[in-house]
């Protein structure tokens, strides 16, 4: 005969695999500290995005400080990994092909994931250990993969020596990300919707284009 009684709770809190992806929660997070920037971003801001009790974040994460770090990090993980893969499918590419392909996949990136240049927009402009955390765990590898593409086919031609490599990196990361922040404008302006596949595609091309077909011959 079936028990009557209802099944035992297990005590202690419910872990974040029972109720959700540690992947949910961190998107969420990018998507409220994109949206209300680090200052104006709460905990309990997050925990309502994905549903969840503001208890489960916070035994999950030890502050806010720690939510923004472990989000930062997951987005700059997905960032290096489609360079890596790149990098594994275009085995053979040097030079300006390979910057095209990094270019390409940087603005791809951007397009399907706009808390990355919004974040970078709020923090880049002055010296945190916001900033230099973002310096560490995505640009540094992101711009190692560009500078590896540079160093022998590029550097040896006099027109490129002529740039300085802060410049000519500071132009492929603000050129790559302009079109999407300035995405109402756009519309208003142009009619055009920055996000939809086609507009993405060109974006990537006009880019390529204007950056590096002069180094080409």
């Amino acid at each position: 005969m079936p028990s009557s009684e209802p099944p035992k709770r297990k005590r202690g809190r419910p872990s974040l695999s029972q109720t959700l992806d540690l992947n949910d929660i961190l998107i969420a997070a990018l998507d409220v500290f994109a949206e209300k920037g680090y200052d104006g971003a709460q905990l309990k801001d997050v925990a309502q995005k994905v549903g969840v009790t503001n208890p489960l974040i916070s035994y999950r994460f030890e502050n806010k400080e720690d939510l923004w770090k472990k989000a930062v990090t997951f987005l700059g993980e997905k960032l290096v990994d489609r360079f890596e893969h790149i990098k594994s499918y275009y085995v053979d590419l040097t030079g300006t092909m390979a910057l095209r392909a990094y270019t390409r996949q940087y603005i791809y990136f951007l397009a399907k994931n706009p808390a990355l240049y919004k974040i970078i927009f709020q923090e880049m402009g002055h010296d945190s250990w916001r900033s230099t955390y973002l310096i560490e765990q995505l640009f540094t590898p992101v711009i190692w993969f560009g500078e590896k593409s540079i160093e022998a086919p590029l550097d040896s031609l006099k027109e490129f020596k002529t740039i300085p490599r802060a410049n000519f990196i500071s132009i492929i990361i603000g050129a790559s990300s302009s079109f999407f922040m300035l995405a109402q404008l756009m519309e208003n302006q142009y009619g055009t919707a920055v996000f939809s596949e086609e507009q993405i595609e060109q974006h990537a091309e006009v880019v390529n284009n204007i950056i590096f077909s002069q180094f080409e011959v």
